[in-house]
């Protein structure tokens, strides 16, 4: 049986430009998570975990690197509704 990956980012980076500066909210972030595999993000307020949540999901662009859902891009999967996402608030 071979198994997929669900998630497969690749060097992936989002900075925000901000008043005071640019803010490096995920810098060269490289993982693959496979069908089946339970991943979690854990970490201080502020590291990234939402944000690459919501880069997975779409809802942002990365300044630079590749991110793949299911396989395809993060909008196509979003298109096929080829994943769920359960805001947090």
């Amino acid at each position: 049986m071979t198994t997929h990956s669900v998630i497969s980012a690749n060097n992936l980076s989002l900075t925000f430009d901000t008043a005071d500066g640019p803010v490096h909210a995920l810098k060269d972030i490289s993982l693959e998570i496979k069908k089946g595999e339970f991943v979690s993000f854990i970490g201080p307020s502020g590291c990234g975990k939402t944000t690459f949540l919501r880069v997975a999901a779409d809802l942002e662009d990365p300044t630079s690197g590749t991110i793949t859902v299911n396989g395809m891009s993060p909008s196509k999967a979003r298109q096929l509704r080829a994943y769920g996402y359960v805001f947090q608030a």
